[in-house]
């Protein structure tokens, strides 16, 4: 197994066992929004928001990267 998917496993561990001992109820007040969710709820939606949030960052590199090409010198058109 390479480290990068032994760090994700290991992240996901943690996450579950952070979930199970905090499954209690909380309130949540954003803006002019209060409503009531588990640590659980509100921990799994950050880790998606920042996964899915990374990941687009991590895309937008690799595409700047291919769109500025070395050899050419130049911007290519796709």
């Amino acid at each position: 197994m390479n480290a990068k998917l032994i760090g994700i496993i290991v992240l996901l561990i943690v996450l579950v066992f952070l979930g199970i001992q905090n499954y209690h109820p909380m309130k949540l007040k954003f803006l002019f929004w209060a409503f009531e969710t588990s640590v659980v709820l509100v921990l799994l939606v950050s880790f998606v928001i920042g996964a899915l949030v990374g990941g687009f960052l991590v895309w937008i590199g690799r595409a700047k990267k291919k769109d500025l090409s070395p050899l050419s010198g130049e911007k290519t058109e796709s």
